[in-house]
């Protein structure tokens, strides 16, 4: 029977099962999964630390302009690179994700990826926050190297997991949406974990996703069902998007050629516009260990 929904002492016991793991370089995972090009360095971000009277050499744009008119001694702005790097995952809890047909469900397996991937940062000694999505609002926790951020932000995400009741149709919008909101919040250098369904994403998502692309790293995680791929030969079938139900002859070669044909179409577009973008694309199913599958996939080791 598959889990409606996450349970909070599974999620937290994640972090004993990934005490020792730790990130992929988003660079690594690039050249396996997008290709071989190599994506450029992000920075890690730059955090102000004193002003200085200006010696030769330094960046004529960090001159502080008011004190040296104080001081009438030239005076620079002295900034200091920032050791822990953000990490940002963005989990979607949408009706589209309220969907399983054995084991749990893809809106459980894609908080159980959200949560290892908050533990091993938090592990490896970078800070982590969260923003998570459903039909009807999203919540936000801010990057910080502290257990209880991350335990925030998998309640919050809870919360949101738990409003869904029914399965239902697919809001084409929502990501390119949820990331045009959260891009004034992003400090440069962060790395974006994306994790939900993302198939069938319109070009203003990709378009997005190419603009994130030139400040910040990017990973995309695909988590779907083995039903989606594949109908089990059951004979007649009754499938629902939450509106409606339809009836499908699952022994009928034709609907079963066709129901692999619309997901493998749909798979092989996104793949292809992360090639494009040199993006690093994963696909996890929710028959799977999260931390398993993660080591698998090549985001862990």
């Amino acid at each position: 029977m598959a889990s409606l929904y996450s349970d909070l002492s599974q999620l937290t016991a994640l972090r004993f099962h990934v005490k020792h793991r730790r990130l992929v370089r988003q660079q690594k995972l690039v050249s396996q999964k997008g290709g071989a090009h190599q994506a450029v360095r992000k920075g890690r971000g730059m955090s102000f630390s004193e002003v200085r009277e200006y010696q030769p050499g330094d960046d004529v744009r960090h001159i502080d302009w008011k004190v040296t008119a104080r001081q009438q001694k030239a005076h620079t702005k002295v900034f200091t690179e920032e050791l822990e790097k953000p990490v940002m995952v963005l989990c979607e809890q949408t009706p589209v994700m309220f969907f399983a047909s054995q084991v749990r469900f893809k809106s459980v397996q894609a908080l159980n990826l959200a949560t290892a991937l908050g533990w091993i940062t938090l592990h490896q000694g970078d800070r982590i926050g969260g923003w998570s999505f459903n039909h009807q609002t999203h919540t936000f926790v801010p990057a910080k190297h502290q257990h209880r951020s991350l335990m925030r932000f998998v309640q919050q995400t809870q919360t949101l997991q738990q409003s869904l009741s029914a399965p239902g149709l697919q809001d084409p919008h929502a990501w390119t949406r949820q990331l045009e909101a959260i891009s004034p919040s992003l400090r440069p250098g962060t790395r974006l974990i994306l994790i939900g369904h993302l198939l069938n994403q319109p070009d203003g998502f990709f378009a997005r996703l190419r603009l994130l692309k030139k400040h910040h790293q990017l990973d995309l995680i695909h988590v779907y069902d083995p039903l989606e791929q594949q109908l089990p030969h059951n004979g007649m079938l009754t499938v629902t998007d939450g509106h409606t139900q339809t009836r499908l002859n699952s022994a009928s070669q034709a609907v079963q050629d066709a129901w692999q044909s619309g997901f493998h179409q749909a798979w092989s577009n996104l793949h292809l516009h992360c090639q494009r973008l040199h993006l690093p694309l994963l696909a996890i199913n929710t028959q799977d260990d999260p931390v398993t599958a993660l080591q698998q996939a090549g985001m862990i080791r």
